[in-house]
């Protein structure tokens, strides 16, 4: 997978998804309607109910499920599910969508294990109540290559290393510039993927700055020697 997201289908469907749900207002109303969501998100979507002071997961997807090893649904993130660097990394992206308003991409190296290496893709996007302009759920879609290692492994016994946090402040003009380049290719069926992710990494070069902005990566303090 590329770091740069808009290689993988999924996210620009997550994106369209989220900026046809605005109807107008400056952030969607989430209704919790997982039927609304296009099925093809459904299996790597995470639904987060942010309404209260500690989180918890109102939807897990079934690819998501397989790779905790159960369902997270009704649990709580930080204080039940998540651990160690796993939990700070998340708890930070969480922070920062719902802060900037806006969605926000994350790509990261998970180490479950000595021998396992998970590269993962995810893209936030945040949603209010219906009567509400204050944002407090988050809709996440998450991919992954590389090892098959479960996610629950990752944390305070594996590592977290975020390599890319992109702020995505023009998603029309994003949506749109990403849709032209996969119509092209769409048109030959031979055109091999490579070729697909260089153009839309040269669309994510040149909107660096403007519909993409890059924040900072997630880091672990410097242990303290004791």
């Amino acid at each position: 997978m590329s770091s740069y997201f808009f290689a993988a289908p999924d996210f620009l469907e997550l994106l369209r998804f989220w900026e046809a749900s605005r109807a107008g207002r400056s952030l969607p109303a989430w209704h919790g309607d997982i039927d609304a969501v296009p099925r093809m998100l459904l299996p790597n979507l995470t639904v987060s109910d942010r309404r209260t002071k500690e989180p918890v997961y109102a939807y897990i997807g079934a690819e998501i499920r397989r790779r905790w090893g159960g369902d997270l649904a009704g649990r709580r993130i930080y204080a039940d599910v998540l651990k160690g660097a796993h939990a700070r990394y998340i708890r930070s992206l969480g922070d920062d969508t719902i802060a900037r308003r806006v969605p926000i991409f994350s790509a990261a190296i998970y180490q479950p294990d000595a021998l396992g290496m998970i590269m993962t893709g995810r893209l936030f996007v945040p949603f209010t109540e219906p009567d509400s302009a204050t944002p407090c759920f988050l809709l996440t879609v998450q991919l992954f290559t590389g090892s098959d290692g479960a996610l629950r492994d990752v944390g305070a016994a594996g590592f977290v290393h975020e390599i890319r946090r992109d702020m995505i402040a023009m998603v029309p003009e994003l949506c749109t510039q990403l849709e032209t380049v996969r119509h092209r290719y769409q048109i030959s069926a031979q055109t091999p993927r490579r070729s697909l992710t260089q153009d839309v990494e040269t669309v994510a070069r040149e909107l660096t700055g403007s519909a993409l902005v890059a924040l900072p990566c997630f880091e672990e303090p410097d242990p303290v020697d004791a």
